[in-house]
């Protein structure tokens, strides 16, 4: 099915008394982060409404009103869709325990600033400051990486945030195993990294660029903790006996007691109890 199909049929299933007159993509927005086609849709009834419709987050539709802006009627919808996502997720315990436990205490003290500075008032020179902030919170957290995990890299440069994270993640999740989770960190990372350069020597910053440039670092600081805290979660601890693979499958057993691994690499069948898991965790 056409995307422009899908959205009439998600238009008619989401409305009712409202006849489609006609359909057009305005606007293909691009960010660091999504792709969304953007469809402005006119009825019969004169009732007008744009669509944005995106591989990565849901589809949703917003009544055109007067003196509104595709753009802002965009950003309102990136704005939402990440809240919704937000509490899709926060009952989640390990993100809690992560939300509620925060490794890097003083870049958060740091970002809780810059949030209160973020302000539609703010012209483009003070903006610009604003991410420089943000570029110190990226090379501080590399800093703190690089001190953790001891580098011995003797070409280091504290501000070379792009090889700096690298070499993190090519510690704490190493191996070809991982290589789809590190490509996919690094990528979000250096991209947000490169966005925020970008702003540094911008001179038509606006106050939404310096919003999104600080969501893209959050959203950084959150994935590292949560590699940082996962590496050391019990169930992160299991390896084949045969092998010491750490490539394996896993289900849970009916009675719910036992959970039944087998080696992706040697083919080893083997078990663990959930307690002996906890205990050696």
């Amino acid at each position: 099915m056409k995307q422009i199909d899908f959205v009439k049929e998600y238009f008619e299933n989401e409305t009712k008394g409202l006849t489609v007159e006609k359909i057009e993509l305005v606007e293909r927005k691009a960010s660091y982060l999504f792709s969304t086609n953007c469809y402005e849709i006119i009825t019969k009834e004169k009732a007008n409404f744009y669509v944005f419709c995106s591989d990565n987050l849901p589809t949703n539709l917003y009544l055109k009103r007067d003196g509104e802006t595709l753009n802002e009627c965009y950003y309102k919808h990136i704005g939402f869709m990440l809240e919704l996502t937000s509490e899709c997720v926060s009952s989640n315990f390990i993100l809690e325990f992560v939300n509620n436990n925060s490794i890097f205490p003083i870049i958060e003290r740091k970002i809780n600033q810059i949030e209160k500075e973020i302000q539609l008032s703010k012209n483009a020179t003070q903006l610009k400051g604003i991410a420089n902030q943000i570029r110190d919170c990226y090379l501080d957290l590399t800093d703190y990486l690089m001190n953790k995990s001891r580098t011995e890299n003797e070409d280091y440069k504290h501000d070379n945030f792009k090889a700096n994270y690298q070499e993190f993640l090519n510690r704490i999740i190493p191996g070809c195993q991982s290589e789809t989770r590190r490509n996919a960190i690094n990528g979000i990372a250096n991209k947000g990294w490169m966005l925020n350069s970008e702003l540094v020597h911008k001179d038509s910053i606006t106050v939404f660029d310096v919003c999104i440039s600080l969501n893209i670092l959050k959203l950084i600081i959150s994935t590292t903790s949560n590699l940082m805290t996962g590496k050391h979660m019990p169930f992160n601890t299991i390896k084949c006996p045969n092998c010491q693979s750490e490539n394996y499958s896993m289900r849970q057993d009916d009675n719910r007691k036992e959970y039944i691994y087998v080696c992706k690499d040697c083919k080893t069948r083997f078990t663990q109890n959930l307690e002996e898991i906890l205990n050696e965790g």
